[in-house]
């Protein structure tokens, strides 16, 4: 699980390129182009944070790293307004 978020977490950031906050059907906000450096940042630290998942031995600890991880989702989706 972990590994699938790391990795989804270094190529999200390449999905917005700078041509294509115009044209077609998105539901991204425009606050993503606005704001390439907290787009950017808000995917490294979920790419951190899912990293340091990788290490979990235990259940409790995965229920901490996911939590870390997960909390992750929600924030940038709020920040950014991109529709789930």
């Amino acid at each position: 699980v972990f590994k699938t978020y790391a990795d989804a977490a270094k190529k999200m950031p390449t999905l917005f390129p700078d041509n294509s906050k115009t044209g077609g059907e998105t539901t991204a906000a425009a606050k993503i182009w606005e704001d390439q450096a907290g787009f950017k940042a808000a995917f490294a630290k979920f790419e951190a944070d899912a990293g340091a998942g990788t290490a979990v031995t235990d259940l409790a600890g995965f229920r901490t790293a996911f939590g870390a991880a997960t909390k992750n989702c929600g924030a940038c989706h709020e920040a950014y307004r991109v529709k789930r």
